[in-house]
């Protein structure tokens, strides 16, 4: 395994985490943080060193409605922190390639071979054809399956920890006080994403991956006798006895509580094999749609079709409400392509139905408009009109940043009228939301509306000392109107003026 990560250069480790891993893979359609990582690399941040930042907040909704706050750090923070794994890469990959089967037991490792060119992907898991396979393998001669789960991994990862997975507790706690070690280095840098707060790292960046296999590889170097994989924070393990699952739930939690973290009760359970390898959902939506969805186009003829798809998928989430059928198969319909009015009519208003109670799929339904532009005039732009404006104003109310996000940029794309605009945009900048409320200056900038009120935030941003946190909005406002008056007292505009300097843009 050493040599497998040998093949990964630190200079790609670098360029990568900066030109694609700044961003949750949710943004990237929206977001990127390639021009910056291409100016970075070239210039360098000479400045701050010593500061600490704040994130910016996005809430993703679950399958289930409730939110899960990503982050994003600042530009300075995260090139920070990549310095940082670029200077030691070497030590880090000792430390990843310890054990030899570390590919076939965490699947969601740094690769440089992934889809969309990030180091660390989730799509590129999506993909991974060797899994039932693995299971097969690790299943054999085994009676029992321990599934367990570590409680909120990421916000409870503890910044010190990742110095005793790197050289060990006893000689990490010895030299906490050293700041010229390159572990307590790295520790400083992660800790100056986060408010220099210790515990928890942000969910998002590709950076965060990296740093939690740091801590769980090290877990797996001592749970090596065991047979089990891993996704992230997700283990299943096959053992032959009640006793060894017993065993391995008490190992496991045992290693984890090493490293300030521990197992959600919830969500760990000892189940008798034989048991499927795909969840009954998976299998009955692969059954359907290897019968009725072979073809990638559609036409009106085929909406009884679809709308079986649909039905069944519905059904499916109802039945298994902690799994996601419907995100699943809207992301089987967001591949095809719709030959017709009719039947992408009833696909978007029948997902859109859907989306209005669960919208937890709103980015993929975008990628269903995306592969259909051709056919988004006349008639459709109506409908698509009315179903985005029930959508926003159903979910403002509930404060989801992620319809509020999707709508707008949908909107922008499409050039759809949204309802009350003044009132609705007013609203989110009441609610501080970071990301939806650019993409209503966007929006207002498109449509010839005034954009006073965008650049008068600003102030009031200052005053709350939210600019970090906003950083974004901040620059990309600097960008398009350096002169404004707002502007003059923002901090870190010399870092801004550099970067507008460069073109950098962090929006697609």
């Amino acid at each position: 395994m050493k040599d497998f990560f040998k093949e990964i250069k630190k200079g790609m480790v670098y360029q990568k985490l900066l030109d694609y891993g700044l961003f949750s893979e949710k943004l990237t359609p929206i977001f990127t943080s390639r021009q910056f990582g291409q100016w970075v690399r070239k210039k360098g941040i000479n400045t701050y060193k010593s500061r600490s930042f704040s994130t910016i907040r996005y809430r993703l909704t679950r399958n289930n409605n409730a939110p899960r706050i990503i982050e994003i750090p600042h530009p300075i923070a995260y090139f920070r922190l990549c310095e940082e794994i670029k200077d030691n890469w070497s030590e880090l990959i000792q430390k990843f390639g310890e054990i030899d089967d570390y590919a076939e037991r965490s699947m969601v490792i740094p690769k440089p071979s992934n889809l969309n060119k990030r180091l660390v992907s989730m799509m590129s898991y999506d993909k991974r054809d060797d899994e039932k396979f693995l299971i097969l393998d690790k299943s054999a001669g085994k009676k029992y399956l321990v599934h367990a789960d570590i409680a909120n991994c990421y916000p409870s990862i503890y910044s010190h920890s990742v110095s005793w997975a790197l050289v060990g507790h006893q000689e990490a706690k010895d030299n906490s006080d050293d700041k010229t070690k390159w572990y307590n280095k790295f520790d400083f840098a992660i800790r100056s994403m986060q408010r220099n707060e210790t515990v928890g790292i942000a969910i998002g960046p590709d950076t965060s991956s990296l740093i939690s296999e740091l801590i769980l590889s090290r877990v797996d170097k001592e749970l090596e006798k065991y047979e089990y994989i891993r996704f992230i924070d997700d283990y299943r393990c096959y053992v032959k006895s009640q006793e060894d699952a017993d065993e391995f739930v008490r190992k496991l939690s045992k290693e984890l509580e090493r490293y300030h973290l521990r197992l959600n009760p919830k969500k760990t359970k000892i189940i008798e094999l034989p048991t499927p390898i795909d969840a009954d959902w998976v299998r009955s939506l692969r059954e359907y749609s290897t019968k009725f969805l072979k073809k990638k186009k559609f036409s009106a003829d085929d909406v009884n079709t679809l709308s079986e798809f649909i039905d069944l998928s519905i059904r499916l989430s109802k039945e298994h409400p902690s799994d996601s059928p419907l995100r699943y198969s809207v992301k089987i319909l967001a591949s095809k392509r719709f030959m017709d009015e009719k039947s992408l009519t009833f696909v978007l208003m029948y997902l859109s139905r859907i989306c209005f109670i669960y919208p937890y799929f709103i980015d993929v339904l975008d990628d269903l408009l995306k592969r259909n532009k051709k056919r988004i005039k006349g008639d459709i732009v109506e409908i698509l009109k009315k179903e985005v404006n029930t959508l926003t104003k159903e979910h403002i109310k509930y404060s989801r940043s992620d319809v509020a996000l999707w709508g707008l940029t949908i909107a922008l794309k499409h050039d759809i009228e949204l309802d009350d605009f003044e009132a609705y945009s007013d609203q989110l900048i009441a609610d501080r939301d970071c990301l939806p409320t650019f993409m209503c200056y966007r929006y207002a900038k498109k449509k010839g509306f005034k954009t006073d009120k965008y650049f008068n935030l600003i102030d009031q941003l200052i005053k709350e000392k939210l600019e970090e946190d906003w950083w974004l909005y901040i620059y990309e406002l600097y960008r398009d109107k350096s002169t404004k008056p707002q502007l003059k007292k923002i901090q870190y505009k010399d870092f801004y003026e550099e970067l507008r300097k460069g073109k950098v843009s962090f929006v697609k």
